[in-house]
C-alpha cells in the first residue's frame, strides 16, 4: 500500500490544485492541440461553473449520422437537469464540430441555442413550485421542419416532464399548439391552424417522410383550396427512435373554395367547402356543394387510405349525383381506363360511383349503382327509354341492368342483362310488353307479352343486338339496321303485311336513322292477292322496297307490277299489266277488314269468277272495305261503276261498247254501238236491270244464224228479211231490254230492238243452271208493206197490221247451246209480244229515270 501512496497523494494534490485554479479562473488566450482549437477560453468555478469561449473548433473524429432537430431536442431535454445544477453561465459564441456551427448561451435563467437544425430561446422563472419550473419560450425553431414556436410552459426537470402552450408557424401554416413531453414521448395538439396554401408544407413532409407521389398529389395538387383551417390536430412523437406514430395522427379541418381534380387530365370540380378528417391513417374529404361541369355532385367524398404506407396507400373516390349520367360523368371513368357504355340524355338519375385506386400498382376498381327514372339512355350507341332501372357496375368489368318499361319509342319491355365490359358483350332476358313499329297509322310490327332473349355486342364501332327468339339482328350506329333471315317469324306479327295479303317472307332488311323513317328491303315475298299476269299465271311472289315515313308507308315491287301506299288506315295499291280476279258471291268474313283497300289498276281486266266473265279495262279504281266493294272503271269505250255490299248490288255502265257487253255476259251477240246498263238488287242472285243501246249489230252466232236459217226455210217468212238482216247481223238503231234475275233464272221482261226497216220485240226466260230457253220474239216490218202484200201468201204465220205492217211471232225453246225455233199463230193481235213489251216499257220499272 505504501508503494501506491505516492501516486494517490499526487492525484489528490493535482485535483486540489485544479479546483483552486478554477476558483481563481483559468484563461486560455489561444490553444491548439491535435486539431482542437480554443480561442479566448475562460473557465471559473464559483458556486457553479462559468464557461466562456469565443471560438472552439473540434474536428469530427468519426463520421456520425446527420442529426436533425429531434436529436437536439432530445439532447437538451436529457441534459437539462444538469444545466442549472452545474453551470452559472455558459457563453460559447462559436462551437464548430466538423461542419456544424453551434452557439450556446446560458445566463440569468436564459437559455439560448442556435444550430443548423435547431434553435431555442428560453427564459426560466426564478422560482419553482413542487419541483416544477415554468418558462417562456421566445423562440423554438425546428429548422428542418420549418417550425417556429413561442409560448410558455413548465418543466419537471427531475422527472424529465415538460408541458408547453403557445403559437406556431410552419411554412404557410400558423396556429396554436399544446405540447407535452414525458418519457421521451412528445404529445402535441395543434388548434385553429390557418393557411392559404399547403404547397410548401406538403413539400417539406414529402422530404421528411418520403411520401408517395400519388399521396402528395392528392393532398395538395389534385386538391387545392384558397383557405385552410385545421380545427385540431393531435399526435405523438418518440424522440429517441424518431417514431412519429403517423397512424395515430388525428385531425379535423375545413377547406374552402376548392378545386378538386378527380384525375389530372380532367377538369376540376368546384367545391364550396370540404370537411377534412384524418384518422387511422385515412384522410377523408367530405365535399360540400361540389359542381363538375355544371353537374351537382352533392354527397360525394374521397378518402386517401393508408396514407403513410407507400405500398398499400390508395384512394377511394365516391361520386354521387342526381344530375344526368351523361358523357361528362362518364369521362371520369374513361380517365381511369374504364368504359361504361351508358350515356343518359334525359330524365332523372340517382348515381353512386366508387373508384378504388391503388397507388402502388395503379390498379383501379370501380363499383357503382345508377338508378335512372323516366330516362332516355344511350346504351352502347342504342337509345332506349326506361320508366325505371337499376344499373350496377361490379368490379370495373361487369354491368348489371334490371329495367322496367325499358325500350325505344316503338317497344317497351321488362329486361335484365349482365354486360361483360372486357369482351363488350351481354345477354338480355325479359319480356316484351309491347312492340309497335308503325308508319303513320299503319302497324308494321305489333307484339305483346312476348319473351325476350337477346345478345348484345358493343365491341366494334357499331353496337349489335340479336333477338335470338325472333331471328332478328339489329345494328346501331350512324345508321341503324334490322335484318331477319327468317322473315316468316316476323310476318306473324305484322298486321300491315298480313292485311295486304303477304303469306311468306324469305328475309327482311331495314335501314333507319331514327326508327321513324325506315327503308325496308323484303326478299322472297309470297302473297295471296287476287292478281294474275296477262299470261294467266298467278301473280303471287315478288321482292319489295318499302319506305316508312312518319305519316305513311309506301312500297314498290322489283318487277314494277305493283306499288302501294298505306296512310290513314287506307291501303292504296297501284298495279300495271295485272288482272284482278273477284268473286261477287264471296261470303268469307275473314277477308273483311277495318281499313280501306284501294286499288288503282292500269291495263287490267277484271275476272268475275262466280259468273266466269272477264271485263277488259284501260284502267279502273276499286275499293274494298269490310264486305263492301266499289269500282269505277274505264274500258276502251265508256265508263263502268259498281258497288256491292252484303245487302245490295248496283252496277251502272255508260257508253260501253257491244264488245264489252259480250265479255260482261259471256256472249258474242253484239258488234259496235253504245250501251247504257243499270243493275240494282240485293246481290248477284237477285237483281233487276235495264239496258239501252244504240247503233249496234245483233250477230250472235247461234241465235242470229239459226234465226236466219229459220227465216230462209219458210217461203212465207223469207220476204220478211229486210235490209236490217245482213251479214253483220241485225242492225239496231236503238233498243231496250228490261230484265231481272232470281236465283239462276234470268227473266227478260221486255226486249225491244228497233231497226231502220224492222223491229224485234220479245220476252221470256233463260235458266242459267239448266240452260233452258223460253223466249218469244216478234219480227215486224216497220215500213209500209202494201207494195209487196199481194206477192206474199197470207198464211197463219203472217199478221197484217192496221198500219199495213207485216209481223210474225217466233218461239225459241231448247237450250242456249241448241236453241229451237218455231212460228206461232196469233188469234188476237192484242197478244202480240210487241204490244206486251210496250205495255211493260210504259210501266214504272225504268230504273234510269
Amino acid at each position: 500500500m505504501a508503494r501506491y501512496g505516492f501516486f494517490i497523494k499526487f492525484f489528490i494534490i493535482l485535483f486540489i490544485s485544479f479546483i483552486i485554479l478554477l476558483k481563481y479562473g483559468i484563461k486560455v488566450g489561444s490553444f491548439e492541440l491535435g486539431g482542437v482549437n480554443l480561442d479566448q477560453l475562460y473557465i471559473k468555478l464559483d458556486k457553479k461553473l462559468i464557461v466562456r469561449a469565443q471560438n472552439i473548433k473540434i474536428p469530427s473524429i468519426k463520421k456520425e449520422e446527420q442529426k436533425d432537430s429531434s436529436d437536439y431536442l432530445l439532447s437538451i431535454t436529457d441534459s437539462a437537469v444538469w444545466l442549472d445544477r452545474l453551470f452559472e453561465e455558459i457563453s460559447l459564441n462559436n462551437v464548430q464540430i466538423g461542419d456544424a456551427k453551434i452557439k450556446i448561451l446560458y445566463k440569468d435563467d436564459i437559455f439560448f441555442v442556435d444550430s443548423p437544425y435547431f434553435g431555442i430561446d428560453v427564459r426560466f422563472s426564478k422560482e419553482s413550485q413542487n419541483g416544477v419550473d415554468t418558462f417562456s419560450v421566445q423562440n423554438l425553431a425546428l429548422k428542418d421542419f420549418n417550425v417556429t414556436i413561442n409560448g410558455s410552459g413548465s418543466a419537471d426537470i427531475k422527472h424529465k416532464k415538460y408541458a408547453f402552450v403557445g403559437d406556431f408557424v410552419s411554412h404557410e401554416l400558423s396556429g396554436k399548439i399544446e405540447i407535452a413531453l414525458a418519457n421521451q414521448i412528445v404529445r402535441y395538439r395543434a388548434l385553429d391552424i390557418k393557411a392559404d396554401s399547403l404547397k410548401n408544407f406538403i413539400a417539406a413532409l414529402d422530404e421528411k417522410f418520403d411520401l408517395s407521389d400519388d399521396v402528395k398529389n392528392w393532398i395538395y395538387g389534385y386538391i387545392i383550396a384558397q383557405e385552410y383551417t385545421v380545427n385540431e390536430m393531435n399526435g405523438k412523437f418518440d424522440l429517441k427512435n424518431e417514431n412519429f406514430y403517423l397512424n395515430d395522427l388525428n385531425a379535423t379541418a375545413v377547406a374552402k373554395n376548392l378545386k378538386v381534380k378527380f384525375e389530372k387530365t380532367l377538369d376540376a370540380v368546384d367545391v364550396e367547402q370540404a370537411n377534412i378528417t384524418l384518422k387511422d391513417g385515412k384522410l377523408h374529404f367530405d365535399l360540400i356543394n361540389p359542381v363538375y361541369q355544371k353537374r351537382q355532385l352533392n354527397g360525394s367524398d374521397l378518402v386517401i387510405y393508408n396514407i403513410f404506407d407507400e405500398k398499400t396507400a390508395g384512394l377511394s373516390l365516391n361520386i354521387k349525383t342526381r344530375s344526368l349520367y351523361d358523357g361528362v360523368i362518364n369521362d371520369i371513368l374513361k380517365a381511369y381506363g374504364i368504359k361504361i357504355p351508358i350515356n343518359q340524355t334525359a330524365g332523372k338519375m340517382d348515381a353512386d360511383l366508387n373508384l378504388d385506386i391503388k397507388f402502388d400498382t395503379s390498379q383501379v376498381i370501380a363499383n357503382g349503382e345508377f338508378k335512372p327514372t323516366d330516362a332516355t339512355i344511350d346504351i352502347a350507341g342504342a337509345k332506349f327509354k326506361s320508366k325505371s332501372a337499376d344499373v350496377k357496375l361490379i368490379n370495373s368489368d361487369r354491368l348489371s341492368i334490371v329495367a322496367k318499361d325499358f325500350g325505344m319509342d316503338f317497344f317497351k319491355a321488362d329486361a335484365r342483362t349482365m354486360l361483360d365490359l372486357n369482351t363488350s358483350t351481354g345477354h338480355i332476358k325479359g319480356m316484351i310488353k309491347e312492340l309497335a313499329l308503325n308508319g303513320g297509322s299503319e302497324e308494321i310490327l305489333a307484339l305483346k307479352d312476348k319473351e325476350l332473349d337477346a345478345q348484345l355486342d358493343f365491341s366494334g364501332k357499331e353496337t349489335k343486338l340479336k333477338l335470338v327468339n325472333f331471328g332478328v339482328d339489329m345494328s346501331f350506329g350512324d345508321e341503324n339496321t334490322i335484318s331477319a333471315q327468317n322473315g316468316d317469324e316476323l310476318l306473324k306479327y305484322s298486321p300491315l303485311l298480313q292485311n295486304v295479303g303477304v303469306k311468306n317472307l324469305a328475309n327482311l332488311n331495314v335501314k333507319t336513322k331514327d326508327f321513324e323513317n325506315l327503308d325496308i328491303e323484303a326478299k322472297g315475298v309470297k302473297f295471296d292477292l287476287p292478281f294474275y299476269k296477262k299470261d294467266g299465271s298467278r301473280y303471287d311472289s315478288d321482292d319489295f322496297t318499302i319506305k316508312v315515313g312518319k305519316n305513311a308507308v309506301s312500297g314498290l315491287t322489283a318487277s314494277g307490277n305493283a306499288r302501294f301506299i298505306a296512310q290513314n288506315k287506307d291501303v292504296n295499291i297501284t298495279t300495271n299489266d295485272l288482272n284482278l280476279r273477284v268473286d261477287t258471291n264471296s261470303t268469307d268474313e275473314t277477308k273483311e277488314q277495318n281499313f280501306a283497300l284501294n286499288l288503282h289498276a292500269k291495263n287490267a281486266d277484271i275476272v268475275i269468277a262466280d259468273i266466269n266473265k272477264t271485263l277488259p279495262f284501260v284502267n279502273f279504281s276499286a275499293t274494298k272495305k269490310g264486305s263492301s266493294i266499289s269500282l269505277n272503271g274505264l274500258p276502251k269505250q265508256g265508263r263502268v261503276g259498281l258497288f256491292k255490299d252484303k245487302k245490295s248490288l248496283n252496277l251502272d255502265a255508260t257508253d260501253i261498247s257491244g264488245e264489252f257487253v259480250n265479255q260482261l255476259f259471256g256472249i258474242q251477240s253484239f258488234e259496235g254501238g253504245k250501251f247504257r246498263l243499270k243493275i240494282v238488287g240485293s246481290g248477284t242472285k237477285e237483281f233487276k236491270g235495264e239496258a239501252r243501246f244504240y247503233g249496234t249489230h245483233l250477230r250472235d252466232y247461234i241465235f242470229y244464224q239459226r234465226l236466219l236459217s229459220f227465216l230462209n226455210s219458210i217461203p212465207s217468212l223469207l220476204s220478211l228479211k229486210t235490209p236490217d238482216f245482213n251479214d253483220k247481223g241485225f242492225t239496231i238503231e236503238n233498243g231496250k231490254i228490261l230484265f231481272e234475275k232470281n236465283g239462276s233464272v234470268i227473266n227478260f221482261l221486255a226486249i225491244e230492238l228497233v231497226g231502220s226497216s224492222a223491229d224485234i220485240g220479245g220476252r221470256g226466260t233463260i235458266d242459267l243452271a239448266t240452260k233452258k230457253i223460253n223466249i218469244d220474239l216478234e219480227l215486224k216490218i216497220l215500213k209500209d208493206a202494201s207494195s209487196i202484200i199481194d206477192k206474199i201468201p197470207l198464211v197463219n204465220q203472217i199478221i197484217l197490221g192496221k198500219d199495213r205492217s207485216l209481223s210474225t211471232v217466233i218461239a225459241i225453246r231448247g237450250t242456249t247451246d241448241k236453241p229451237e225455233y218455231s212460228t206461232q199463230v196469233l188469234q188476237d193481235t192484242l197478244l202480240s209480244p210487241l204490244k206486251l213489251i210496250r205495255n211493260v216499257l210504259q210501266a214504272p220499272f225504268l230504273i234510269f229515270e
